[in-house]
């Protein structure tokens, strides 16, 4: 899940104390979702050890000293046991200490069983979120997958190699201008949605009944021109067309940047969230391409 100061949290209950302290560290840091922010003194690992100490701290009867319970959750379960089989054999205790000892770590376990119950459920949670992204997305997936494979896979190879190149150049100079880049995979961007417009309304040679024309050139009044005729809910109309004009901005907004010059981090962020949009309007087009009885033909 990723949940850094958690997996600490819950390896500091069932990890014994002493051992090799490189490994330790070791070990703490492949627990970690960034393993660079180890010992910042911030991170979530100093995090999670605050917490641990926090909640196994008493204060001893007999010196008033404040200590930190250090036993795992393992060792617990083991002097649990032990006591327990010694007291049958009629060995003798301070029965007060060892109440007061065994009500402390109970607590400890209970806590640590509460803390993973309350993970769990949130986790639960999380994947339940996405999968349900994940079927709402699975749909606008394979249909754009099918139709982009057959009609413009030349165009998805070339914003792959685009943004393989944005990607590198983030990873080794993020802030190299890579404007360029940017520019050609915006590009690209336009290509796949001019394919798919010219997929659900082709072409025309008339203008469309406000007299915009819907010639090659003009995809986007075709767009807005299929998106007339293939819904009939006006305010179903409205918002596919105000999402078309939201990537159309996007397009120009990105245009500027490209003209002022853009670091590769940047382009590499502004070039996914291009792609993930032009992605989701084409689900949206080919989806209402798809809908009984859209009639979108230029007759």
């Amino acid at each position: 899940m990723g949940d850094t100061k958690y997996a600490i949290r819950l390896s500091l209950e069932i990890r014994p104390t002493g051992g090799d302290r490189e490994t330790n560290g070791e070990m703490s840091r492949m627990l970690m979702a960034d393993p660079s922010t180890w010992g910042s003194g911030t991170s979530p690992s100093e995090q999670a050890l605050n917490q641990y100490i926090n909640d196994r701290k008493f204060t001893r009867d007999d010196t008033g000293q404040e200590v930190v319970e250090v036993h795992t959750l393992g060792e617990i379960e083991f002097w649990d046991q032990e006591l327990h089989e010694l007291k049958q054999d009629g060995e003798r205790f301070d029965y007060a200490r060892d109440l007061a000892s065994r009500e402390r770590t109970g607590k400890i376990v209970a806590r640590t069983r509460h803390l993973t119950f309350a993970l769990l459920c949130s986790w639960e949670r999380r994947l339940g979120y996405t999968s349900i992204n994940e079927s709402i997305f699975g749909g606008y997936r394979v249909k754009v997958d099918k139709l982009l494979a057959e009609g413009v896979p030349d165009l998805l190879q070339q914003f792959n190699a685009v943004y393989r190149r944005l990607q590198e150049a983030a990873e080794t100079s993020p802030d190299r201008d890579a404007a360029e880049e940017l520019s050609q995979a915006i590009t690209t961007c336009r290509r796949i949605l001019k394919a798919v417009v010219d997929h659900v309304l082709p072409p025309q040679d008339q203008p469309s009944d406000t007299g915009h024309p819907l010639d090659d050139a003009h995809h986007r009044h075709r767009l807005f021109e299929f998106t007339k005729r293939a819904i009939e809910s006006k305010s179903n109309n409205k918002l596919t067309d105000v999402m078309i004009a939201g990537l159309y901005d996007r397009f120009v907004a990105v245009d500027t940047m490209t003209n002022k010059g853009v670091h590769a981090a940047v382009a590499c962020e502004t070039a996914s969230l291009c792609a993930l949009n032009t992605y989701i309007i084409c689900g949206e087009i080919i989806s209402l391409h798809d809908l009984p009885g859209a009639a979108p033909d230029a007759s």
